[in-house]
Protein backbone atom coordinates (compact mmCIF):
# COMPACT_ATOMS: atom_id res chain seq x y z
CA UNK A 1 0.00 0.00 0.00
CA UNK A 2 1.51 3.90 -0.67
CA UNK A 3 1.50 6.20 1.76
CA UNK A 4 -0.06 9.04 0.59
CA UNK A 5 1.91 11.47 3.24
CA UNK A 6 5.20 10.55 1.54
CA UNK A 7 3.76 10.92 -1.93
CA UNK A 8 3.00 14.59 -1.21
CA UNK A 9 6.45 14.90 0.58
CA UNK A 10 8.47 13.47 -2.21
CA UNK A 11 6.14 15.70 -4.86
CA UNK A 12 6.70 18.76 -2.97
CA UNK A 13 10.48 17.85 -3.70
CA UNK A 14 10.16 17.09 -7.28
CA UNK A 15 8.07 20.07 -7.78
CA UNK A 16 10.57 22.52 -5.94
CA UNK A 17 13.47 20.71 -8.09
CA UNK A 18 11.86 20.72 -11.64
CA UNK A 19 11.43 24.65 -11.08
CA UNK A 20 14.85 24.89 -10.74
CA UNK A 21 15.91 25.28 -7.24
CA UNK A 22 18.56 23.92 -5.11
CA UNK A 23 16.01 21.28 -3.06
CA UNK A 24 16.96 19.15 -0.24
CA UNK A 25 15.20 17.18 2.53
CA UNK A 26 17.99 17.88 5.17
CA UNK A 27 19.81 21.24 6.01
CA UNK A 28 22.86 20.91 3.44
CA UNK A 29 26.47 21.63 4.72
CA UNK A 30 28.25 25.44 4.88
CA UNK A 31 29.40 24.24 1.04
CA UNK A 32 25.80 24.84 -0.11
CA UNK A 33 25.71 27.84 -2.39
CA UNK A 34 21.85 30.20 -1.36
CA UNK A 35 19.16 30.36 -1.99
CA UNK A 36 18.14 26.96 -1.71
CA UNK A 37 15.06 24.91 -0.61
CA UNK A 38 14.58 22.58 2.39
CA UNK A 39 11.91 20.40 2.38
CA UNK A 40 11.81 18.82 6.61
CA UNK A 41 8.84 19.12 8.77
CA UNK A 42 6.03 17.29 8.08
CA UNK A 43 3.02 16.11 10.38
CA UNK A 44 0.30 14.33 9.51
CA UNK A 45 -3.44 13.64 10.55
CA UNK A 46 -5.22 10.50 9.58
CA UNK A 47 -9.24 11.14 9.82
CA UNK A 48 -11.26 8.17 9.79
CA UNK A 49 -14.74 7.30 7.93
CA UNK A 50 -16.73 4.54 7.72
CA UNK A 51 -14.77 3.26 3.89
CA UNK A 52 -11.64 4.57 4.28
CA UNK A 53 -9.13 6.66 5.81
CA UNK A 54 -8.74 10.29 5.02
CA UNK A 55 -5.86 12.37 6.06
CA UNK A 56 -4.06 16.04 6.20
CA UNK A 57 -0.13 16.59 6.32
CA UNK A 58 1.35 20.09 7.12
CA UNK A 59 4.61 20.79 5.69
CA UNK A 60 7.26 22.89 5.99
CA UNK A 61 9.17 24.66 3.22
CA UNK A 62 12.41 26.45 4.07
CA UNK A 63 14.19 29.06 1.79
CA UNK A 64 17.64 30.01 2.84
CA UNK A 65 19.27 33.19 0.76
CA UNK A 66 21.92 35.96 2.11
CA UNK A 67 20.61 38.86 3.73
CA UNK A 68 20.45 41.21 0.82
CA UNK A 69 18.34 38.66 -1.51
CA UNK A 70 14.75 38.99 0.58
CA UNK A 71 12.78 39.88 -2.81
CA UNK A 72 14.30 36.37 -4.01
CA UNK A 73 13.31 34.56 -0.96
CA UNK A 74 9.57 35.88 -1.16
CA UNK A 75 9.69 34.84 -4.96
CA UNK A 76 10.49 31.30 -4.36
CA UNK A 77 7.69 30.83 -1.62
CA UNK A 78 5.49 32.39 -4.01
CA UNK A 79 6.25 30.71 -6.79
CA UNK A 80 6.29 27.00 -5.06
CA UNK A 81 3.24 27.38 -2.97
CA UNK A 82 1.66 27.95 -6.07
CA UNK A 83 3.45 25.09 -8.00
CA UNK A 84 2.36 22.78 -5.22
CA UNK A 85 -1.25 24.28 -5.36
CA UNK A 86 -1.60 23.64 -9.45
CA UNK A 87 -0.54 19.97 -9.28
CA UNK A 88 -3.13 18.62 -6.98
CA UNK A 89 -1.49 15.02 -7.94
CA UNK A 90 0.90 12.42 -6.71
CA UNK A 91 1.73 9.39 -8.69
CA UNK A 92 -1.30 7.39 -6.43
CA UNK A 93 -3.48 10.62 -5.07
CA UNK A 94 -5.00 13.35 -5.39
CA UNK A 95 -4.72 15.95 -2.79
CA UNK A 96 -5.92 19.58 -2.24
CA UNK A 97 -3.92 22.46 -0.52
CA UNK A 98 -6.13 23.56 2.27
CA UNK A 99 -4.24 26.41 4.24
CA UNK A 100 -0.73 27.91 3.44
CA UNK A 101 0.98 30.66 5.46
CA UNK A 102 4.47 32.34 4.62
CA UNK A 103 6.97 34.16 7.14
CA UNK A 104 10.18 35.28 6.73
CA UNK A 105 12.82 35.76 9.17
CA UNK A 106 15.93 37.35 9.61
CA UNK A 107 18.65 34.62 10.66
CA UNK A 108 22.04 35.08 12.12
CA UNK A 109 23.17 31.21 12.98
CA UNK A 110 25.56 31.65 10.53
CA UNK A 111 28.64 33.79 9.67
CA UNK A 112 26.57 35.70 7.14
CA UNK A 113 23.15 37.13 7.86
CA UNK A 114 20.46 35.28 5.84
CA UNK A 115 16.69 35.47 5.42
CA UNK A 116 14.78 32.41 6.12
CA UNK A 117 11.80 32.01 4.57
CA UNK A 118 9.11 29.38 6.28
CA UNK A 119 6.18 28.42 3.85
CA UNK A 120 3.90 26.11 5.53
CA UNK A 121 1.18 24.16 3.94
CA UNK A 122 -1.38 22.04 5.11
CA UNK A 123 -2.49 19.58 2.13
CA UNK A 124 -5.42 17.53 2.18
CA UNK A 125 -4.74 13.66 0.54
CA UNK A 126 -8.89 12.92 -1.24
Amino acid sequence: MNNPYNEIFQTVIELSKKKGYDTFDYLPDENQSYPFVFVGNQQNTDIQTKDRTLGTTHIQIDVYAEFNYRSEVLTIMDDLQATVIDCQRTENFKYQVTNANQQMIADQSTDIPLWHGVLELDIQYL
